[in-house]
């Protein structure tokens, strides 16, 4: 697993629980932007205490090769994070797939971050891990994430009916799916 690395403009990190109060300003600065495109949140969320858990539970995934999370930083601001990345769900066996969730700051989109950054956690994913296949859900209005996900190589596979519980109702999420088809003997 590849704790840190850098692209042309970008530092990716996986954090440790020291590193709550990083994820936790992220998340509050966020809050409004993050909130309709994701479930409803545990009441202690917006806490020190539950972020520090939660990155410490994500750890333990990432050493189980469960997880894989990277926390995005610009290189001229190391101490801010302004994303992340998230390929989780991570099965073996027959399967070799996952999942990819992603979010970015209000105020860094349209840089093309979440493109640099998610790229660049796929080579890892798809060389370190040797996964086959990468899905990612969006709901459909989400059409900034639809055009990520489409110039990342993705490709539609359908609409998953009432899918996803996001904001107390049961949402559509259309299906994109990422085959690796360098590791086809696996």
């Amino acid at each position: 697993m590849q704790m840190t690395f850098n692209t042309d403009r970008l530092i990716l990190n996986i954090l440790h629980p020291n590193d709550a109060d990083k994820v936790l300003t992220f998340y509050e600065n966020n809050k409004e932007h993050f909130e309709p495109w994701e479930p409803e949140r545990d009441p202690n969320f917006y806490t020190l205490s539950y972020q520090r858990l939660s990155l410490s539970i994500e750890y333990n995934l990432m050493l189980q090769s469960k997880l894989l999370r990277y926390w995005v930083f610009l290189k001229e601001a190391p101490h801010t994070i302004i994303g992340s990345i998230n390929f989780y769900n991570i099965i073996r066996g027959s399967y070799f797939t996952c999942q990819l969730g992603y979010k970015f700051d209000q105020y860094h989109l349209n840089c093309g971050y979440a493109l640099e950054s998610v790229q660049a956690g796929m080579e890892v994913l798809l060389s370190d891990y040797k996964i086959h296949r990468i899905e990612a859900n969006i709901m459909p209005l989400n059409t900034r994430s639809t055009h990520l996900i489409e110039k990342l190589g993705f490709s539609y596979e359908g609409l998953s009916k009432s899918s996803i519980h996001i904001n107390h109702k049961w949402e559509d999420h259309a299906r994109y799916a990422y085959i690796n088809t360098e590791f086809e003997e696996y």
